[in-house]
């Protein structure tokens, strides 16, 4: 009978996040994110599945939630690493990407909606996410606040997020 290793590590969760531009829109997805359930406006994006490779991931994603057909990203928008209870040491990604086809119709249960929304919009719709850590990356960023391929730690523990360092 073999040992069981305690020492293996557990899996981490990655996520990848789209930045999709029509002009001066930028697509956003509605879903369930609040921290009650409720229904809120967000960039597209999911987990990284066992034996994918992150812009994999992205296409897959981008394709499941929005119907829309990306090409590889071109450019890394922000990266997020959040230590929390329930997903310690998760790292989520966000991708520019510049090539897409397609009409937008999300394919994905979760996903009540996809749509392209001028920038003051979507900012709008953005600052209303009640979470910092799903909240000011994005808002950041897409304000121009924040330069691209920034960096943000955050530690979640007992309700309480933390911005530990931001680069």
């Amino acid at each position: 009978m073999a040992a069981e290793n305690t020492n293996a590590p557990e899996p981490r969760v990655q996520l990848v996040i789209g930045v999709v531009r029509r002009g001066d829109e930028i697509l956003l997805v509605q879903e369930s994110l609040g921290a009650g359930g409720e229904i809120l406006w967000s960039l597209p994006g999911g987990g990284v599945e066992a034996g994918e490779l992150m812009n994999e991931a992205l296409r897959r994603e981008i394709r499941e939630e929005t119907g829309l057909l990306v090409g590889d990203p071109v450019r890394t928008a922000f990266l997020m690493h959040i230590d929390s209870e329930r997903h310690p040491s998760a790292l989520a990604v966000a991708f520019e990407i510049d090539e897409w086809s397609g009409d937008v119709a999300p394919g994905d249960d979760e996903i009540r909606q996809a749509a392209f929304f001028p920038l003051p919009d979507a900012l709008k719709l953005l600052g209303e996410l009640d979470s910092a850590t799903q909240r000011d990356p994005l808002v950041g960023y897409l304000s121009g606040a924040i330069a691209p391929g920034t960096t943000w730690l955050y530690r979640n523990r007992g309700g309480e997020e933390t911005l530990v360092a931001r680069w």
